[in-house]
């Protein structure tokens, strides 16, 4: 049922409070720590904390808290899915590898992690980031953050330490899941990206053995010797380290802001090809093996910070302007219609193309008022039924409002844009418009989509892009704004503006 989002809002309006467990999840010095269920989603403070979500209730949020006690919460920004995240390493206490002119990876990580989700959010993928503030996480609540909140891709951004052997191509490294195809892919794209990307830079680089994409056995317990690639099962999660801070040379090329947004668009570009092609990679490395342990990214010692002000989730997104689609935007998000199609907290972006798995989403949820129940395998091979969208991509299928993109094999490109023309034929598929009147558009003949463009400017749902002449514009891409009014328009359908 969804009923969900509708009790996030109600939970939005009362004062913010925080109830701490003085019982941490795991005895102090145990080595193993195992990750919490998979979570509903995360809660923002004002602070920027990010509070993975055990349990809803009427009364607020049980969350794990920054330092992996537990607690209840009521108020901050709820977030229940996004399409990326990224987790800034290191943070508070841990201060990473340190460069001779005093920039700490803490820090950079930080930096690069920023500007990558800005570049994310402009290519209009929703992404947030695990911190961002100086603030300690230890590597079991990370996790838990990318499993509350069920992303594609889920990287960890690092920068490196104690190379020594000299290299004529940057020693960047990236390490994957020994288990996950879909994590070694996109480490072998990150790789390629990230190895190009800095070897413009004529710098006297330092590499190990490890250079390339790798992944590491840790013999005691025949898993990931990382804990963010072992606590992530089932997520296509990447550890990167671009270049080594630990060199006099590379540390004061990695300080200028320049480099730093070549590094964030090099892997923005990454995610964009692991999401939308089926590119192998390169660079892999033979497995490794290892006995020893890590000291760091435990809780041990770790003390939760002041949460402070939570804050109140308060209705609407701060990037949608008043003007044409604000009312429309602002009804299907009361619907609940709109949750986990945000590009990150409290924003929208309306002006960016929305994607097929999104529109799937949103026709589901308006042409059935529930969510559709989770699915054990997919009628298309590219999604995934491990993949939170998948139920939905099959429930339209099975409406007949789509028969995917391609066949042999059926394919659905969740991560294509939705033009115009398609949009059409959705909307007519979906609210079963039938055949409308010629609409005088000049530029829909020949097009595959034009009986559906008619019908949907029969009934007032567009009037096409143009007036003097007419045209529809079938080809363009469909804003998420755009959509958003068309479907509140099929939903109680009368004349209005041109959209």
């Amino acid at each position: 049922m969804m009923t969900t989002g509708w009790r996030r809002r109600g939970l939005a309006i009362l004062a913010a409070t925080l109830l701490l467990s003085t019982v941490a999840l795991l005895p102090a010095g145990a080595q193993y720590y195992p990750p919490g269920p998979p979570g509903d989603g995360v809660v923002i403070s004002d602070d920027g904390l990010v509070l993975p979500v055990r349990e809803i209730r009427d009364d607020g949020y049980v969350v794990t808290t920054t330092c992996w006690n537990e607690a209840t919460v009521t108020g901050g920004t709820y977030i229940s899915h996004v399409e990326v995240v990224i987790d800034p390493g290191h943070g508070g206490s841990e201060y990473g590898a340190v460069g001779s002119n005093g920039l700490t990876e803490k820090a950079l990580n930080l930096d690069v992690s920023e500007l990558l989700i800005e570049e994310l959010r402009e290519r209009g993928f929703n992404a947030i980031m695990t911190r961002t503030t100086d603030v300690r996480i230890p590597i079991v609540v990370r996790a838990e953050i990318a499993r509350a909140l069920k992303p594609d891709v889920f990287i960890s951004l690092h920068h490196n330490g104690g190379a020594t052997a000299r290299s004529e191509l940057p020693g960047t490294e990236t390490y994957h899941q020994i288990e996950g195809a879909n994590s070694k892919r996109l480490a072998g794209i990150l790789f390629e990206e990230l190895q190009g990307a800095f070897s413009q830079y004529d710098v006297a680089w330092r590499k190990t053995v490890f250079q390339g994409a790798s992944s590491v056995l840790r013999v005691e317990v025949q898993d990931d010797l990382y804990g963010i690639l072992q606590y992530t099962p089932g997520i296509a999660t990447v550890i990167t380290e671009a270049a080594y801070l630990s060199t006099p040379a590379e540390a004061r090329l990695l300080a200028d802001p320049e480099v730093q947004r070549v590094e964030a668009v090099a892997i923005a570009d990454g995610i964009e090809r692991y999401l939308t092609t089926s590119d192998p990679g390169s660079g892999f490395n033979p497995m490794f093996s290892t006995s020893r342990k890590l000291s760091a990214g435990g809780p041990g010692g770790c003390r939760d910070p002041e949460l402070g002000d939570l804050g109140v989730d308060e209705p609407g997104f701060d990037d949608v302007p008043d003007g044409t689609h604000r009312q429309d935007i602002d009804a299907l998000r009361d619907k609940g219609i709109l949750d986990g199609t945000e590009c990150g907290p409290d924003l929208f972006c309306p002006r960016q193309p929305i994607k097929r798995w999104m529109m799937a989403v949103w026709l589901v949820r308006a042409l059935d008022g529930a969510d559709p129940d989770p699915v054990t395998e997919s009628r298309f091979v590219d999604a995934g039924a491990d993949r939170w969208w998948t139920p939905y991509v099959e429930r339209l299928a099975e409406l007949g409002v789509t028969q995917g993109c391609k066949t042999a094999p059926a394919r659905f490109c969740p991560y294509g844009v939705v033009t115009r023309g398609e949009m059409a034929t959705f909307l007519t598929r979906a609210f079963d418009l039938g055949t409308g009147r010629p609409s005088g558009f000049t530029d829909t003949a020949g097009s595959v989509h034009a009986d559906a463009i008619n019908a949907v400017a029969e009934v007032g749902i567009t009037r096409g892009c143009m007036i003097f002449p007419a045209r529809y514009c079938p080809s363009a891409p469909t804003t998420k704004g755009q959509m958003a009014t068309l479907l509140e328009r099929a939903l109680r359908p009368a004349p209005s503006a041109s959209s």
